[in-house]
C-alpha cells in the first residue's frame, strides 16, 4: 500500500530524529544547556558568557569546559540542535494523533503557535539562526542540520496540502511560518491559558486563508 504524502512526511521526521541520541547527554550538560537557554531568553543572548553561566550554576569555569570544551560557542550549537529536536519530536507526535489531512495542517500550525507563545526559547532560536545567515558562527554541521529541519517542516505542510488536491509553494509556507513565528508582537496573548484556543483557531483560520490565495481556492475554509 502506498504511503500518503503526510506519512512519508512524519517518516523523513522520525529518521531526523533517530540521527542524535539524546540520552547520551550527561545531567552536567543538560543543566548547563537549560541555563543557558534561560539566561539568552530572560537577559538577552549578547550578555550571556561563561562566568555569567557560571555564577548561574555555581560551577567553576573548568568544570564548563569539561562539558563544553569549545566554550559559548558549543553550547550554542547544541542549544540549537536540542530546541530543533525538541520541537520536531513533540510537532510529530501532534501531527500524528490527526486522521485527516485538514487536522494533520491544524495540529501543525496549532503546535507552531503554541511553540511560540509558551516558550521564550523559541523566540532565541529564530534570533540565533537569523543572526547565523549574517555572521556565519555556527558550524557548517549545525548549519546543514537546522537548515535540513526546517525542510522537512516545510514538507509536513507541503504534504497536507497535497493530501487536500492542491500544491502549496514554498514560498506560501514561508509566508505562514513568518506569521507564525512573529506571533509575539501580533497575537496579543494574555498569558491566560483559557484564551489560547481561541488564538490557535485564528492562527489556523489566517493560514488557510494564506493557502487558499495561494492554491487559487475562493471557497470558504
Amino acid at each position: 500500500m502506498n504511503q500518503l504524502p503526510r506519512e512519508r512526511a512524519n517518516a523523513a521526521v522520525r529518521e531526523f530524529l533517530s540521527s542524535h541520541d539524546w540520552s547520551t547527554q550527561t545531567p552536567a550538560r543538560r543543566r548547563i544547556l537549560s541555563a543557558f537557554l534561560e539566561l539568552a531568553t530572560t537577559r538577552g543572548f549578547e550578555s550571556v558568557t561563561m562566568r555569567t553561566l557560571g555564577r548561574e550554576l555555581n560551577m567553576k569555569a573548568p568544570s564548563l569546559y569539561s562539558s563544553f570544551p569549545q566554550g559559548k560557542d558549543e553550547i550554542v550549537a547544541e542549544s540549537l540542535r536540542w530546541f530543533t529536536h525538541s520541537f520536531a519530536r513533540d510537532l510529530l507526535a501532534a501531527a500524528e494523533e490527526t486522521e485527516s489531512a485538514e487536522d494533520y495542517w491544524a495540529a501543525l500550525v496549532r503546535f507552531h503557535l503554541a511553540q511560540q507563545l509558551q516558550r521564550p526559547e523559541a523566540d532565541l532560536w529564530d534570533l540565533l539562526v537569523a543572526t547565523d545567515r549574517v555572521g556565519r558562527f555556527l558550524s557548517d554541521d549545525v548549519r546543514d542540520e537546522v537548515g535540513f529541519w526546517s525542510s522537512l517542516h516545510e514538507d509536513m505542510y507541503a504534504a497536507a496540502a497535497e493530501e487536500m488536491g492542491y500544491r502549496l509553494p514554498p514560498q506560501s509556507i514561508r509566508l505562514i511560518f513568518t506569521l507564525l513565528d512573529g506571533a509575539g508582537r501580533w497575537a496579543d496573548w494574555s498569558g491566560n491559558d483559557a484564551d489560547l484556543p481561541e488564538l490557535l483557531d485564528n492562527a489556523v483560520a489566517l493560514s488557510r486563508s494564506i493557502f487558499r490565495v495561494s492554491s487559487g481556492i475562493h471557497t470558504p475554509a
